[in-house]
């Protein structure tokens, strides 16, 4: 088991703790930024990307307001992590957490605790770790006080990030339509399953979807003595070897004339 919590800027003023709860907002567009800040930092070094997983964004989201609901930076004060994550049903070999504030709302505190982050030898190796695989990113502003208030929760953690697929080109002879498709598997930093198969969906013109496949390996297929006077359009989805299915591909249409 591997896990890490380290924290920053904790001389907060003790009236911070005895005031009044303020109210938090959601921080969604700065706490995006922030994590593609995070993630271009990490490709500078060679490191993948670490994705996202809705389930640790709800956690640091309830973090972050912990923080600045009491107006404390601690581990303590934003609550237990362990107890958090098995809430949710997070399965993790390793965790951490990164927590700070700065001055000013999510918009103009998020790049300033991103640069005390970098300039620590605590906070920007766990950010960095070549282990680490999902996160998220909660951001939560105190208005008694003017703060806000982060929490970076990331873990080492099974895929579950859904394959991908693509419908790379189609080819019309006759009344056959040739199509052919690609698929992968984002990669995680760890971890990563590893693409397994593909379902196909094919409609005439605007009309329902049909399955015309599915747990298919090939990344090519005819359709066969097609209706002429129609567009056909073909959908692909994939799937990993831990089960993950992806989202359907752009529909490829082509007319039969």
């Amino acid at each position: 088991m591997r896990w890490r919590v380290v924290l920053l800027g904790v001389a907060l003023l003790a009236a911070t703790a005895t005031q009044a709860s303020a109210a938090t907002t959601s921080a969604t567009d700065p706490a995006h930024r922030l994590m593609a800040s995070i993630n271009q930092a990490r490709a500078a070094r060679g490191l993948v990307p670490l994705r996202s997983d809705a389930r640790l964004w709800a956690i640091v989201g309830e973090r972050a307001g912990r923080l600045a609901a009491s107006g404390i930076l601690s581990h303590e004060a934003a609550g237990s992590l362990p107890q958090d994550l098995a809430s949710r049903a997070v399965r993790w070999y390793g965790y951490g957490e990164d927590i700070g504030y700065a001055s000013g709302s999510p918009d103009v505190a998020a790049g300033a605790i991103l640069g005390m982050w970098a300039s620590s030898s605590a906070h920007w190796p766990l950010l960095m770790s070549a282990h680490y695989n999902y996160l998220g990113v909660g951001l939560a502003y105190r208005s008694s006080s003017g703060v806000t208030f982060a929490s970076v929760v990331l873990t080492e953690s099974p895929d579950r990030t859904g394959a991908r697929a693509a419908v790379a080109g189609v080819v019309v002879t006759g009344n056959d339509i040739r199509w052919s498709w690609r698929g992968w598997d984002p990669p995680l930093q760890t971890h990563t399953a590893g693409w397994r198969d593909f379902m196909l969906q094919l409609r005439t013109d605007r009309g329902p979807w049909v399955t015309i496949a599915s747990g298919l390996t090939a990344s090519a297929r005819s359709t066969l003595n097609r209706v002429r006077g129609h567009w056909y359009g073909l959908r692909v989805r994939a799937r990993d070897r831990a089960g993950n299915i992806g989202p359907w591909s752009r529909e490829r249409r082509v007319w039969l004339p």
